[in-house]
């Protein structure tokens, strides 16, 4: 019996349909994925892709051509809705392989010559060292080369592992891309309370008049994971929290919170005042102002937990930091000597993203000790904002008490989008890189973390071991050297400082 499916003449008049379909709207919108079979892809951009669709938010005629080394013997596209399922090919395709592509430049122009306007998106969702080789041959197959439409390339974190390598590779890209093509993900960056940092910031008075350092004491920037490396030992022992997490989302993060307002809302104008920022950080004090540590074996009375050593593709003699805090300086009028507290770890009580801005306390007639004022973005789990301030106790004349005021995306409704990976991926498809990371940016960051990294190397910063489970090593509150201390958040945001939720 024969498969009418399989027919040649189906598939004859099936390619005939979507050809003159495609006519009709004169343009074609293709993502093509490199590493279509691997992990990232199947749990980040096909869940996301779903999502973008269900909002009707993809453009049309869309496509999707995913590349891999792996000979099919599944559908990789299981995962997708049935709507663009059937709008993908796959090629096999090993990127080291300069003939390879010549399959991947046959595809694009059998699109091309049936369309008017055929727009590309080249998504690098594969190991950092395929990197290199994909783009080297992007642009000696001219597949980089913006013809009817537009050409763009997605790479993802690291970045390089050091400055050397990312300026290596920011000149592979720019000797085929412009700037404007390129677009280095970050998905802290696509979280809708990061962006809401600058709005709240700069369109709120009772925030903007406040922000500086006359009336704020210090700044906190936190983000915890209590899982440990998953699986990914072999890559983690070789980078460790400094280039995994410092390097780019804290620093991104540091930017945003403390930068000037920028000239114009576009992205170059944002980008820009970013960068002003790096330039004006104080060179860090490494023996004072720096804290590492690795998580160690404990035990509760419900869970065990294993070292860090113990993760499969870890040297058991490894020196690798899994915890990371700093205190920095930021070296203009705006914030003169007032410290910047950034921390990082694994297998730390909860999981939560936040930036918390400590006012100075008001010292007054009523109280000569009140709590001080607190303002907290939480980027995640509760994603949201919240304020702590002062009242009145109630029966005491004198007595002060510190509450909070909330604010939480979840009470904005259905249309919000709460995953960082459709909000990146829809603005790239829009050609907007304010949330992308520049090359300047990438290389400022860079300059900035090598020196901690030489120190590193030469065991000139200690290594300390905290027990997983806790707030990383007891030694990171010496970093405040006065009464303040480091807030240990919880994964709730509603009742903060009420209940704690783990």
């Amino acid at each position: 019996m024969i498969n009418f499916f399989n027919n040649k003449y189906y598939k004859i008049f099936l390619f005939r349909y979507v050809c003159n379909t495609i006519m009709e709207n004169n343009t074609i919108n293709i993502l093509v994925i490199f590493g279509a079979t691997g992990d990232l892809a199947n749990r980040k951009i096909y869940p996301a892709l779903n999502e973008i669709s269900k909002s009707d938010k993809l453009p049309e005629n869309f496509k999707i051509i995913g590349c891999g080394r792996k000979e099919l013997k599944e559908n990789i596209f299981s995962k997708l809705q049935s709507n663009l399922a059937s709008n993908c090919d796959y090629i096999k395709l090993d990127p080291m392989i300069e003939d390879d592509y010549k399959l991947l430049s046959k595809k694009l122009n059998d699109y091309k010559n049936i369309s008017i306007t055929l727009n590309v998106i080249f998504y690098l969702s594969t190991p950092p060292r395929a990197y290199k080789p994909i783009i080297d041959n992007l642009i000696k197959n001219k597949l980089n080369i913006e013809e009817s439409g537009y050409r763009r390339i997605i790479i993802e974190k690291p970045f390089g592992k050091n400055l050397e390598s990312a300026r290596k590779l920011n000149n592979i890209l720019t000797s085929g891309f412009k700037e404007n093509q390129i677009f280095r993900i970050d998905h802290y960056l696509g979280k809708e309370t990061v962006q809401n940092i600058l709005v709240s910031r700069f369109t709120n008075l009772i925030f903007n008049a406040l922000w500086s350092k006359d009336f704020i004491s210090y700044i906190e920037i936190t983000a915890a994971e209590s899982i440990g490396i998953k699986g990914r030992g072999e890559y983690y022992d070789n980078s460790g929290a400094v280039r995994d997490m410092f390097q780019n989302h804290l620093l991104e993060l540091l930017c945003l919170v403390s930068m000037e307002e920028p000239n114009q809302n576009s992205s170059e104008s944002i980008r820009n005042e970013k960068i002003k920022v790096l330039n004006n950080i104080r060179k860090i004090n490494f023996k004072d102002d720096m804290i590492r540590g690795q998580y160690m074996a404990s035990e509760t009375k419900s869970k065990k937990f294993k070292s860090y050593t113990e993760n499969e593709g870890v040297n058991k003699n490894s020196k690798t930091e899994t915890f990371f805090a700093c205190k920095l300086f930021i070296d203009n009028e705006r914030w003169k000597d007032i410290p910047f507290f950034i921390r990082t770890g694994k297998r730390l009580p909860t999981k939560v993203t936040e930036i918390v801005v400590n006012f100075k306390k008001n010292i007054n007639v009523f109280s000569p000790n009140n709590e001080t004022n607190m303002l907290i973005f939480r980027l995640q789990p509760d994603e949201g904002m919240l304020v702590k301030f002062n009242l009145k106790s109630p029966s005491y004349k004198s007595g002060i008490i510190n509450k909070n005021l909330e604010f939480h995306y979840k009470n904005l409704g259905e249309d919000v989008i709460d995953d960082a990976y459709e909000t990146l991926i829809l603005d790239v498809f829009q050609g907007n890189t304010m949330l992308f990371s520049r090359s300047d940016f990438v290389e400022k960051a860079w300059e900035i973390v090598d020196p901690i990294i030489n120190e590193i190397d030469k065991n000139n910063i200690k290594l300390y071991g905290y027990k997983a489970g806790t707030w990383g090593p007891t030694k990171c509150n010496d970093l405040f050297r006065n009464e303040n201390t480091w807030r240990y958040p919880c994964k709730n945001l509603v009742n903060d400082g009420e209940i704690c939720e783990l």
